[in-house]
């Protein structure tokens, strides 16, 4: 079933410095923070749009445990999961979002589709820092430290490491409005960074243990969760200032929300390999509206067939062909 659902979303950047030429920070999903209204450009198109940066296109996933006490239903879990949407037709609705097409600025894309991906496997670290009080630089130093002691295998331009933390471990994403505190403010985030050691583009996702508290219960809230972050990692792994997208990132509407944020509270299923996995509903631009789902694992050929039996929607095109010329004259402004 395919249908449509009032726009929702909440999205704000903490801006935090990092030791690239990029700039960039964390991408989160807030509790009961206000998604500020989009301007007429958003609202009127009903599109994320293309800001230049690369994508993911078909997603190596490693499960990465922060020491031995996470979660036992999460450690045995999450492999399956990863397993069973990353091979389903969860994954083809994302093709979409392929970066063949000129940015708003007019630069040129990056040239990359976007495809189903794989589960790499577990991995459970022993990090350097034992704090149970974390902060994000301290999980990108540890990261970078984990793979340059070949503990996490190298990154390659599909990687994404998604990180599990035992319950008791905080992160913190700074003050203000645009920092906060996981499970009191954040459900969760995703991010990408520059190694300085080598350069190497590092995209990862930062999963808490929040035990329900506005972030879902059990594994379900966990996986709708952490399919949030699977989702905008693939569409764009690197985040910048949430009220200001702009290069290096990639698919956003115009006030930095993702594809999941325009679709926060809805929830879906993919069944198939044996399992029923709960997901997050997925803006389509395709649709103009949430795809709702459910989705399966197996054959992709039922997604384009459905979607060539949709509407056009042929103001989409020629105005954001007009945006890549011309952003300030869209709307004749």
């Amino acid at each position: 079933m395919i249908s449509t659902c009032t726009r929702r979303a909440v999205a704000v950047f903490a801006a935090l410095a990092l030791s690239s030429s990029a700039s960039a920070a964390p991408h989160a999903l807030w509790i009961n923070r206000p998604r500020t209204s989009s301007p007429f450009l958003a609202e009127a198109v009903n599109d994320v749009l293309y800001y230049g940066g690369p994508v993911i296109s078909n997603a190596k996933v490693y499960a990465v445990f922060w020491g031995p006490n996470v979660d036992a239903q999460t450690q045995s879990q999450v492999g399956p999961f990863f397993s069973n949407i990353l091979g389903s037709t969860y994954m083809d609705w994302l093709s979409e979002y392929a970066t063949n097409v000129k940015a708003v600025d007019g630069r040129p894309g990056t040239n990359q589709t976007i495809g189903r991906g794989t589960f790499a496997g577990s991995v459970t670290i022993t990090p350097a820092n034992a704090s149970t009080n974390l902060t994000d630089a301290m999980i990108q130093s540890e990261l970078d430290a984990q793979i340059a002691a070949g503990k996490l295998a190298k990154p390659d331009a599909n990687s994404l490491y998604m990180i599990f933390f035992p319950a008791g471990v905080s992160i913190s994403l700074g003050s203000g409005s645009t920092g906060g505190g996981s499970c009191s403010d954040f459900c969760a985030y995703h991010e990408g960074f520059k190694s300085p050691r080598d350069g190497s583009s590092i995209y990862y996702g930062v999963m808490p243990t929040c035990g329900g508290v506005g972030c879902g219960a059990g594994f379900d809230g966990l996986s709708s969760t952490t399919s949030h972050e699977l989702i905008e990692a693939v569409t764009d792994p690197f985040p910048t200032d949430g009220s200001n997208p702009s290069y290096p990132q990639a698919w956003n509407d115009n006030q930095g929300n993702e594809v999941a944020d325009l679709c926060v509270g809805g929830s879906s299923t993919v069944t198939g390999s044996g399992l029923t996995s709960t997901v997050q509903w997925i803006w389509s631009n395709t649709l103009g509206a949430c795809n709702q789902g459910p989705w399966t694992h197996g054959p992709a050929a039922a997604v384009a067939s459905a979607v060539a039996g949709l509407p056009a929607r042929p103001f989409v095109a020629p105005l954001l062909e007009k945006l890549s010329a011309s952003p300030a004259d869209a709307f004749g402004r």
